[in-house]
């Protein structure tokens, strides 16, 4: 038996079952998830995996979490989850892909947010299926689309693009290792958007529309501040940015998501070249490298 703990945003979960998944495929052991996270400490809209998509999972019960992992409910528990782990709860602590996590045996309680394609870059075509969202997106998410395929006929083809753009400012202002994606960022990823669609139409997306409008440089011509999808909606914006044909995303996993579930290969992913300023000493309990978190056919576009 294996479980894995479920925890954050939308795209913190996709990684996480994306992940359980995989395990299940290439061990044939029975996975769990553990979603007891979002009864005490509350993120975001909640678990919404079951809710968005058809998926299939099993959850934990109450009695196998509390034999193979130790919940941080309290300082106490905090400090034994840290320092007194169970060699049943295995956490992952250096955020990088590992396969030897694979290779663990016996009953294991598995923590850790897995950020890397390669956990599950076998199953893909299987994940993606899984990951069709079931409701409907809404008239004004259709309607975008809609007319960017009226505008781009096939006499010609490709001249009126739908790029996302994804600018992470509300959470990320608050934690100063994530403020990454700096204004030069966006610049550098518009030029190549440029070169690469004849008419580029940016879908904007953001916690902070107001920054967005006044400090990109984008108009009304060439861009489109989506301010509708709000709340228990707002995995209407991943459903919007997976229909684009180039993205320029934030160090966010929410964005990530949207830009992978996009199935054309030779799509243009745009990414910072750094995904965190979160730095480790000799001492650090996490050690944080972020290198796999990036797929090889994503662009790298600096920040500086």
């Amino acid at each position: 038996m294996k479980i894995i703990k479920v925890a954050g945003g939308l795209g913190n979960q996709m990684f996480q079952y994306a992940f359980a998944r995989a395990l299940e495929a290439r061990s044939g052991e029975d996975v769990y998830l553990d979603t007891s996270t979002y009864e005490y400490m509350p993120a975001h809209n909640g678990f919404e995996l079951g809710r968005l998509f058809a998926v299939k999972y099993k959850v934990a019960r109450e009695e196998d979490v509390r034999r193979l992992g130790t919940r941080p409910r309290s300082l106490l528990s905090k400090l034994r989850r840290k320092y007194c782990t169970k060699r049943t709860h295995y956490i992952d602590r250096e955020f990088r892909y590992d396969p030897k996590v694979f290779t663990l045996e016996g009953d294991r309680y598995l923590e850790g947010y897995w950020q890397s394609e390669k956990y599950f870059a076998p199953i893909a075509d299987s994940l993606r299926r899984e990951f069709e969202f079931i409701s409907d997106p809404g008239p004004q998410n259709r309607q975008i689309l809609e007319e960017a395929e009226k505008a781009c006929s096939a006499k010609t083809p490709r001249r009126h693009e739908l790029v996302s753009v994804h600018v992470r400012r509300g959470d990320s202002l608050k934690l100063q290792e994530t403020q990454v994606c700096t204004e030069a960022y966006y610049r550098n990823a518009f030029g190549l958007a440029r070169q690469r669609f004849v008419r580029p139409h940016f879908l904007v997306f953001s916690d902070d529309l107001s920054w967005c409008r006044a400090n990109l440089g984008l108009g009304k011509d060439d861009a489109t501040f989506v301010d509708w999808n709000r709340g228990a909606d707002s995995w209407r914006d991943m459903w919007l940015m997976s229909r684009c044909g180039g993205h320029i995303i934030a160090n966010s996993s929410f964005s990530w998501w949207g830009a992978w579930l996009d199935p054309n290969p030779d799509k243009l992913v745009i990414v910072p070249d750094r995904w965190s300023l979160a730095r480790h000493g000799p001492f650090s309990y996490y050690r944080y490298d972020f290198s796999d978190i990036v797929p090889e056919s994503w662009v790298r576009v600096p920040v500086v």
